[in-house]
């Protein structure tokens, strides 16, 4: 199995959330396992359904699902919660969410569905018993409202929630929670977000930090899929790097090889250094022109241009066009 830095990064937050409130992951990943009926299927990881049953289990909580949510941090979701808060509105946080969220639950998904004055998003689930669906459903629900809750406070004004299973004993936990109107016995789990709701501004919103944190997260997502493994490596690292890119001597360092070494797998990746750094360089060029009011000055120094007169023509060079004329046509 690929190993997927995504999903990484929410099995750490997981994690660190279990020890928060007094279960140690380990034991309850033993036990998860434990818990299955025949031993041939213990061979095999426990889904993410099978860990919030044991959990609610070990801890006697019958709430355990819905608290995970609460306080979330999301620092400590790394590169994927920077970008996060630092999206412009919540609108872009959603959509940056439903872009790289899908990697961080297996047999779960999140299905958009545009509506005339806002946006459904309905949790699909293709494994667990009903009663852990609706454990999942807790979970996942409780997260976004707390990323919310983090992103930009305690207003959901014309925010609903549907549950396809009946209304919980606890339901009261749930009116604590969520402060929205919901209803039960729904065909679909699932959120409707009304556009005034979604257009909410991001209290730590910053669009220059954004293009670095999302690149990186695209930068991630790309090398999981990436035959070309040092060309990937390359990237990531020049990506973490911007404002002050390494040179091709610290990348081989950090890497752990020559100089030459790296420029000989490159070159048999079809590549060489000049070429992902100008790439990466020009990608950057093209998101901070397309999504921030930066002067193309400004742009120019983040990418470590000393003089603009350089940008300009490196651009102009890799798009055949100019800054100016790049943004007026990327416009909407």
């Amino acid at each position: 199995m690929n190993y997927d830095p995504m999903r990484e990064f929410a099995v750490k937050a997981f994690r660190a959330r279990m020890e928060r409130l007094g279960i140690d992951p380990l034991e309850l990943i033993e036990a998860a396992i434990l818990g299955r009926e025949s031993a041939p299927s213990r061979q095999s990881p426990p889904t993410v359904h099978e860990i919030l049953e044991t959990a609610v289990t070990m801890s006697g909580d019958p709430l355990l699902a819905l608290r995970i949510g609460e306080d979330i941090d999301l620092a400590a979701y790394g590169t994927y919660g920077f970008a996060l808060m630092s999206c412009p509105n919540i609108g872009a946080s959603v959509e940056f969410f439903l872009r790289y969220g899908h990697t961080f639950l297996e047999s779960s998904s999140w299905l958009r569905i545009g509506h005339d004055d806002g946006l459904i998003l309905r949790l699909e689930q293709t494994a667990g018993t009903n009663y852990q669906q609706m454990l999942v459903t807790e979970s996942v629900f409780s997260n976004f409202r707390g990323m919310s809750d983090v992103l930009v406070g305690g207003s959901y004004e014309g925010v609903r929630g549907y549950f396809s299973y009946p209304r919980p004993a606890h339901f009261d936990a749930y009116e604590e929670r969520f402060s929205v109107p919901m209803e039960f016995d729904q065909e679909y789990n699932q959120i409707f977000l009304p556009d005034q709701w979604l257009r909410q501004r991001v209290r730590t919103g910053d669009p220059t930090t954004n293009v670095l944190f999302s690149q990186q997260c695209e930068e991630l997502v790309n090398g999981m899929t990436e035959v070309d493994e040092t060309t990937a490596i390359v990237r990531r690292l020049l990506i973490h790097s911007a404002g002050k890119f390494l040179s091709i001597s610290e990348v081989a360092e950090k890497l752990h090889v020559t100089e030459r070494s790296l420029r000989r797998h490159l070159a048999a990746e079809g590549t060489d250094f000049r070429t992902i750094f100008d790439d990466i360089k020009n990608t950057l060029a093209q998101n901070y022109l397309r999504k921030t009011s930066l002067s193309v000055v400004e742009v120019a120094d983040l990418l470590n241009y000393a003089e603009a007169t350089n940008f300009h023509r490196a651009f102009q060079r890799w798009n055949s066009t100019t800054p100016a004329d790049y943004r007026q046509q990327a416009s909407p």
